[in-house]
């Protein structure tokens, strides 16, 4: 999960928006990760996105995704609420329809504990 979701987050970085305008990757520069970041965007641009994804660590996958066992994921909601985040956007993981909703309903629970 993590590899794939350093692609996801290469191209946020990378391709979203111009140099100049991208809201992911100033966001991730304000989090700690300015060198990746622009890093991720100069290789992105450039037409490398394989090494645009391999400039992107666990850390900031970690960091920005509710990825892990349910422990992980309530001390990150907890992080995440103690700075303010009053709002998330949910992507479950499953191999079928069915297994994404079981995710899903989880996380929302786990959501909601974290208050």
């Amino acid at each position: 999960m993590i590899a794939d979701r350093k692609k996801e987050l290469a191209f946020s970085l990378g391709g979203m928006g111009s140099s100049s305008t991208n809201f992911y990757n100033r966001a991730s520069s304000r989090q700690g990760w300015a060198d990746v970041a622009a890093a991720v965007l100069e290789r992105w641009q450039a037409g490398d996105r394989d090494g645009a994804a391999r400039l992107v660590t666990d850390d900031m996958v970690l960091g920005t995704t509710l990825i892990g066992t349910e422990q992980m994921v309530r001390a990150r909601l907890a992080v995440w609420r103690d700075a303010g985040v009053d709002t998330v956007r949910l992507y479950p993981a499953g191999d079928t329809l069915a297994a994404r909703l079981e995710t899903l309903g989880r996380a929302i629970e786990l959501v909601r504990e974290a208050g």
